[in-house]
């Protein structure tokens, strides 16, 4: 293969994951233990920490597990011509990926810019999409094929953010 225009298009719709509410459960939860040891000036600003991480907790499932909230991507789709994401309110617009996006084995983070102002997330883990559609986006961003965007900005992850622990990059 000479390049992506001889890949096939690529669609990733993620059904709910279990793993990423384990995962959300368990940091808002690590949050909360935090907090015990901290050395805050008072009682107050604990139970007042503790309420703010409580209420992100609703929104984070709802906005990224569930991705129920008009915001949130559905579906991201790749062909030739770029990325295209379909938010939860039925609309679509182009998007490209942000240099931030993190490609892992049980994890992908997908940063992507949809405007000025606009930066979704997707969260993918293994559980929310199928194998085979999972290796060929990792495959697209390791090899720098799905570019960050237009203005030539670079490959859709910086490399730092794109290495596993067996990766030996020169």
């Amino acid at each position: 293969m000479s390049g992506h225009q001889n890949l096939p298009p690529l669609r990733i719709a993620p059904r709910p994951s279990r793993r990423l509410l384990a995962l959300v459960l368990l940091t808002h939860a690590a949050a909360l233990a935090v907090l015990v040891p901290l050395p805050a000036p008072g009682i107050g600003l604990r139970v007042l920490l503790a309420g703010m991480i409580m209420a992100s907790l609703p929104y984070v499932i709802w906005a990224q597990v569930l991705r129920r909230v008009p915001w949130s991507v559905v579906a991201l789709d790749w062909n030739e011509r770029g990325w295209q994401a379909t938010f939860a309110d039925a609309s679509t617009r182009p998007v490209a990926l942000a240099p931030s996006t993190f490609v892992g084995l049980g994890l992908v983070i997908l940063h992507l810019r949809a405007g000025r102002l606009r930066r979704p997330t997707l969260l993918l883990t293994a559980d929310a999409v199928p194998a085979d559609q999972l290796r060929r986006l990792r495959m697209l961003l390791r090899l720098g094929l799905a570019r960050a965007g237009d203005d030539g900005t670079g490959p859709g992850i910086s490399a730092a953010a794109g290495r596993s622990p067996g990766d030996h990059l020169p």
